[in-house]
């Protein structure tokens, strides 16, 4: 049987493509233009699913995306809203929460124990924590939701930064008169649409509607300032006008997260249809009187054969004309208006029978239609500062009119009007807009820094002179004389709701989470103001002195696949990658670089390093090419040591430090003439630190005559490291290299073999003699194999090493590693280097923060890095390993670094231990990850090997 009705006059089908696919198995068509749920309804499948708590037959109720009771499996995704998502060939659909069947779930009988789930029943179950495996087991068995394929193919997901003049959050009529009036006066607009089309509540209305709906569309699509998206949403405003846009319907990704600062922005987000609450208002065959209208005038769907229509508004009247031209026969029309209401809703599980009213009449009917009233969607104004006010005889909160002079609002949500009224205001809103993101774009261009100079004075915002909406105007309509469902998705009743009172939950933000009520997936869009009014009427008081619940993002679910982003990370490799891949070294990620981890043997090339000569590839080393005269105040706020008598030739180490304090990179920097400097950070710390250098020139310091330049990649960067190599290096450069010529930490701009221009530092990481060599990049392989042609005839030979290699040699010197020997809360004392910060400086980044855990350091406070030894020389814990006080189990700190030292023939490690325990000699504790314990020694000194720095130096 189906229940597709012949061509309406607004029906946004494709009558000519059919599309297959199957619900529960079986297979069935659709149209194109159909979404899930009104496909499923035009073959007359009206139960899509269960109720998540007592498993009761749910069938459609709004037919939007807020329906709560149409979310659905599809193929391996789960939890689509099926009342929204457009059909596609080939679909699989399935039922959730529901065994063995959606017809016939045995885990209705939970409905059986109702009385025993009441509010708060899990609170008050799971204090027994002992019993908690028990209760797992249990939830696991009746967890709601569909499953989710894990081995399944990922979809692509995108992210866009995007500046528009003006972003519009909603495509009714004032939205898009907003965005038209907008671009029109000049302004740059990004028109955001929930649904799949422009239009708003008109695409359901009469010819009128239709119309005007289409012109406007037209008008929006076409105009070249205006960027339309629809199937998406505005899900959050943050500060500045900062909003995240969700985009679902995108050519090339899955989905895609918008990141759009507005100098202005518009909310249109018009109204949500609010259920009635009455015994039986979840049964199927209870629709609001919206999702009616969509079923018929936009799919060409018979909702019904036999109805009862409760209104108390115009579109209750209106889906009158509807029903009777969709051949629905009228078994009654009730008026609310008039004083009736309907009381309750009769019949079987899976459908509905009669209807009874308050004046206790009863109707035989298949469908009850209701229109009692609409909800404010306000999130986006809560989410600029605004709160709600209940507006009593409109029956509804409104705006509370408390936004900054960067957020409009216009259309229903803040008043009622006809089309006419709504275009006007809307356009009003829309000029307003435009005005205001002149100004607010011209104050900007003042204060931006190199920015082009204004020829005009920049005046005040301009006024809100908008003529108001009327205001609205509504029966006071909630609950009727019954109780029933208020939050279809969590199945919370009103009678849960009054005995959540009657326990003291006499607050509508406690009483929301004591009973989940408004926390389901609809996020309280239909629920709230029933919420509200239940709370009031059991408290004897009013929903004004109640008060509303507070919206925060987003305002709709998005997929943890938007949020992530791009499904990829792109990979950086040197100009030396070919030559490593031909020795078959064994590939290491770190960061963005794939780089050599070894090539075979790490720890014999350790032995080689210490004992004759070898070259690592370091070209991921982030390099910064700084010039100016301001440069060493730059360095001053950037590191916490002191750089002003820094001479050319010379090299120095610092720290930097974040604005709290923290540990944030470290490397060195060189001279290399009166202006001009070479600045290295770690690997993974490149981009950041590129970035903190911009923001203090950009935004504290635009008056330095500062140049930072990126380089990392301009440079193939080679150590050459060993005892040997300065023997090795003599043989291809002209420069002087003696210790008295080229003493350690200095830098030279010289030639290597044959390549002018190289930057050669005397530095290294291995705590060997070793020379940092950074070549223009399309030189590098050409270095590196001159490098290991000499070093053949060198005593001993020569061999490359990699990253494992340096990481060992780096640990056995008490190295530490930025990132992995610290974290997030890791400041200077902690690292021993407290000597390198410079309090006496005017400025540095993070300087409050550094005197203040300079002096708690002093007092032994905190956490200290040590070298650590264990007592059985051969076990190597792992690391993050905890150490324990001797005898407790009262963490005093971690392993961060182990490493067995091929050097010294013995277990090494470097970990963080409480200041009280950091002494020298001091016998610790370490847990090992299979549960055993064993010694470990706390050493004098950082460096496990050469203390006294007098192989590098030599």
């Amino acid at each position: 049987m189906s229940s597709r009705l012949d061509p309406q006059p607004g029906e946004q089908l494709d009558r000519s493509r059919a599309l297959w696919f199957t619900w529960n198995g079986k297979p069935i068509t659709g149209f194109a233009g159909d979404t899930i749920a009104s496909a499923l309804a035009a073959n007359d499948i009206r139960i899509l699913g269960r109720s998540m708590k007592y498993h009761r037959p749910r069938a459609l109720m709004t037919a939007d995306y807020w329906d709560p009771n149409a979310r659905l499996q599809v193929g391996d995704e789960p939890n689509v809203r099926a009342a929204h998502r457009m059909l596609e060939a080939g679909m699989r659909v399935k039922a959730q929460n529901a065994w063995p069947s959606v017809e016939h779930d045995i885990k209705a009988a939970n409905g059986l124990v109702s009385r025993f789930l009441g509010p708060g029943f899990y609170y008050k179950t799971f204090k027994n924590q002992s019993l908690w495996p028990a209760y797992e087991r249990v939830l696991s068995t009746f967890a709601p939701g569909g499953t989710v394929n894990l081995e399944s193919e990922r979809g692509y997901y995108d992210k866009r930064y995007a500046h528009p003049d003006v972003v519009v959050a909603g495509g009714g009529p004032a939205g898009m008169s907003a965005a038209l009036a907008a671009a029109l006066d000049g302004a740059s607009v990004m028109l955001v649409e929930h649904e799949y089309h422009l239009g708003g509540h008109l695409r359901w209305g009469d010819e009128a509607d239709r119309h005007a709906a289409a012109e406007l569309a037209v008008a929006c699509h076409s105009h070249p300032n205006v960027e339309v998206l629809v199937n998406s949403t505005v899900t959050g405003r943050y500060e500045d006008n900062w909003v995240a846009i969700n985009q679902r319907s995108h050519q090339l990704a899955d989905e895609r997260l918008i990141k759009a600062r507005a100098k202005i922005l518009v909310v249109a987000a018009g109204l949500i249809e609010r259920p009635y609450v009455f015994d039986g208002n979840d049964r199927p065959g209870v629709m609001l009187s919206g999702g009616v209208r969509r079923l018929i005038n936009l799919w060409a769907v018979k909702p019904g054969e036999r109805a009862v229509v409760f209104t108390a508004n115009a579109q209750g009247d209106a889906v009158l004309t509807d029903l009777e031209r969709a051949g629905v026969e009228i078994a009654g029309f009730v008026d609310a208006r008039a004083g009736v209401t309907v009381s309750s809703a009769h019949g079987s599980g899976k459908s509905l029978r009669s209807v009874t009213l308050s004046d206790g009449s009863r109707f035989d009917a298949d469908l009850l239609v209701t229109a009692t009233g609409w909800t404010a969607p306000t999130s986006l104004l809560n989410m600029a500062g605004d709160r709600p006010v209940y507006h009593p005889a409109g029956a509804r909160f409104v705006p509370g009119g408390r936004v900054p002079d960067t957020v409009l609002a216009t259309g229903g949500m803040i008043g009622d009007g006809t089309l006419d009224e709504l275009v006007a205001h809307g356009r009003a809103t829309g000029s307003l807009a435009a005005a205001r993101a002149d100004i607010i774009g011209a104050r900007l261009q003042k204060a931006t820094p190199r920015a082009v100079p204004l020829f005009s004075s920049i005046g005040e915002l301009p006024p809100d002179e908008r003529t108001p909406l009327p205001a609205p105007g509504h029966l006071e309509l909630f609950r009727s004389d019954t109780h029933g469902i208020v939050d279809y998705s969590e199945d919370v009743s009103s009678k849960d709701l009054v005995a959540a009172a009657a326990e003291g939950y006499d607050s509508v933000e406690l009483l929301k989470r004591y009973t989940t009520a408004t926390m389901g997936p609809e996020q309280g869009k239909l629920e709230t103001v029933n919420t509200v009014a239940v709370l009031a009427e059991a408290l004897d008081s009013t929903i004004a002195e109640v008060g509303t619940t507070v919206w925060r993002p987003p305002f709709a679910p998005v997929s943890l696949g938007a949020l992530g982003g791009r499904l990829f990370e792109p990979t950086r490799v040197s100009a030396l990658q070919p030559w490593h891949e031909a020795r078959e070294a064994t590939p290491i990620n770190a960061g963005q670089w794939i780089r050599p981890e070894h090539y075979g043997d790490p720890e014999a090339e350790v032995r080689h390093v210490r004992s004759a000569v070898g070259i690592m590839d370091v070209t991921p080393l982030g390099k910064f090419d700084l010039r100016g005269r301001h440069v060493p105040e730059l360095l001053n706020l950037l590191y916490t040591n002191a750089w002003s008598k820094l001479e050319i030739g010379r090299v120095r180490y610092g720290v930097m430090c974040a604005e709290d304090g923290v540990v944030m990179d470290d490397g060195v920097t060189g001279r290399l003439a009166d202006d001009h400097y070479l600045m290295t950070t770690t690997t993974s710390g490149a981009g950041s630190v590129g970035e903190w250098a911009e923001n203090w020139l950009q935004t504290a310091h635009p008056d330095w005559d500062v140049v930072v330049t990126p380089v990392t990649s301009a440079y193939t960067s080679i150590n050459v490291a060993g005892p040997r190599s300065r023997d090795l290096l003599a043989r291809l450069t002209p420069m002087d290299l003696a210790p008295e010529a080229f003493p350690y930490m200095n830098v030279r701009v010289g030639t290597v073999a044959r390549v002018a221009n190289c930057v050669v530092w005397r530095i290294g990481f291995t705590g060997e003699l070793s020379y940092e060599v950074h070549v223009p990049a399309g030189y590098g392989p050409h270095v590196w194999e001159a490098l290991l042609e000499a070093g053949k005839t060198e005593p001993g030979g020569i061999r490359p090493f990699g990253l494992e290699a340096q990481r060992i040699m780096r640990l056995e010197k008490g190295h530490f590693i930025v990132g992995q020997d610290t974290d997030g809360l890791t400041k200077m004392p902690t690292t021993g280097l407290g000597s390198l910060v410079r309090l006496h400086k005017e400025d540095m980044a993070g300087k409050p923060e550094l005197a203040w855990s300079m002096a708690a350091a002093a007092t032994g406070k905190g956490p200290r890095l040590v070298a650590l030894q264990p007592s059985i020389p051969t076990l190597v814990p792992d690391e993050a390993c905890q150490i324990v006080r001797s005898g407790t189990n009262e963490i005093i700190g971690r392993v961060t670094s182990s490493r067995f030292s091929p050097t010294l023939e013995r277990s090494i490690c470097l970990g963080q231990v409480e200041a009280s325990e950091a002494v020298p000699g001091a016998e610790l504790t370490v847990v090992l990850t299979d549960g055993s314990r064993t010694g470990i020694k706390v050493m004098a000194e950082h460096a496990h090997y050469d203390p006294e720095g007098a192989r590098l130096r030599v």
